[in-house]
């Protein structure tokens, strides 16, 4: 514990300790009022510690208190590998927005007790990786170096104007019209459609879950590309974990489109005082050529204008199906700031030449190969001739 005048700040570095404070990390939630701190909530971080912190990776969150309330909480986690000791986002790789809850945005007593437990952390660099523009942690590290290429865009459906979902469709242009009825109607020739929207404690709510990883893992498989969040053991346990009121309109839900008794999509999102952010995807992947996915998107969409819902939140890394299906977006930034030579050296180095670089080199492996076998395929004839 450490003071700073009228404020003093604890570090949480275990469970027992983020559990003795869960009502006051929950009542901070309600007061800093922020639909886009889901990532910062005490279910989200309490479940992710529970589930992936260990060797390597330790929880560092960050408290500050004014007397026996808490005015600021900021989750993060000391990972250390490959010789370098990080300060990161708790819940990286799958928090996708870095942020902070605090009570008043503007104290800037709070934003240098913040800091301050930061570059005593004992890390060799703090990384920010997904920082919002406009809030209330861009205000704690925006000092911080921009790492360069980490400039990014979370693209958002803004439904607020939408009273009812004709309104929607209504907007809609002539040739988005069409194409949705006819992906529609197309699925629908294998069955009755029927769409739903299960919480944490209906009966199917974890068994669909899984299956959603399942789904999401073939299509990355298919399509060549790789996740480090779904490379992590455990990824659907802490997921089907999570916690949800179907009352309140708040936490974990899942989307279910079913083509008869098939089930053909499935979206894990979480809801945040009127935010909802579309977390993951799995479609079945025979049926690839009539876009269930994009069917059940459709009905989403539709369900949460009928429950008053705000946005529809598709996340960062822009992508030609987001932008179909989008209409407003927020800049995202990443930021480092080196506390030793070790840390200069990853931030200077290894963030934006290094990483990208490999990043690239794995993008392009699939075309590498099979430009290699293409090379190789009449030698490998000569030989088996001979």
């Amino acid at each position: 514990m450490s003071g700073f005048g009228r404020l003093t700040c604890r570090v949480l570095t275990s469970l027992e300790e983020i559990d003795a404070v869960a009502r006051d990390w929950q009542a901070l939630e309600a007061a800093s009022a922020d639909p886009m701190s889901y990532f910062q909530s005490f279910a989200w971080c309490r479940n992710w510690v529970a589930q992936f912190c260990g060797e390597g990776v330790r929880p560092y969150i960050v408290t500050v208190w004014q007397g026996e309330t808490v005015v600021a909480i900021w989750p993060q986690m000391i990972v250390f590998n490959a010789g370098v000791k990080r300060l990161e986002t708790l819940g990286v790789p799958h928090s996708q927005y870095c942020g902070v809850l605090v009570r008043d945005r503007d104290d800037a007593q709070v934003r240098r007790a913040l800091r301050e437990a930061a570059e005593e952390s004992g890390c060799d660099v703090v990384l920010t990786r997904s920082v919002l523009a406009g809030s209330a942690l861009q205000s704690v590290v925006g000092h911080m170096p921009q790492i360069a290429g980490s400039a990014n865009v979370a693209s958002m459906l803004d439904l607020s104007s939408f009273a009812h979902p004709d309104a929607y469709v209504a907007q809609l242009g002539k040739l988005q019209k069409r194409n949705r009825n006819r992906r529609r109607n197309h699925l629908a020739r294998l069955g009755d459609l029927s769409f739903g929207v299960l919480w944490p404690g209906d009966p199917e709510f974890g068994a669909l879950v899984r299956l959603c990883a399942e789904m999401k893992r073939r299509w990355l498989a298919e399509t060549g590309r790789f996740s480090s969040g779904f490379a992590m053991r455990g990824l659907e346990d802490f997921l089907a974990a999570l916690p949800g009121d179907r009352a309140a309109l708040e936490g974990a839900c899942l989307s279910v489109l079913r083509c008869g008794d098939r089930v053909v999509a499935l979206e894990l999102g979480f809801l945040r005082q009127g935010h909802y952010y579309a977390f993951v995807g799995g479609f079945d992947w025979e049926l690839q050529q009539l876009s269930p996915g994009k069917v059940q998107m459709d009905f989403t969409v539709a369900w949460l204008i009928e429950q008053g819902v705000g946005s529809y939140d598709l996340l960062t890394n822009p992508a030609n199906y987001k932008a179909s299906w989008t209409n407003s977006s927020i800049a995202v930034s990443g930021h480092a700031r080196a506390l030793t030579w070790r840390g200069r050296l990853y931030a200077s180095t290894w963030l934006p030449a290094v990483r990208p670089a490999l990043k690239r080199l794995h993008a392009r492996m699939p075309a590498l190969v099979e430009r290699i076998a293409v090379f190789l395929r009449p030698v490998a004839c000569i030989l088996l001739y001979v």
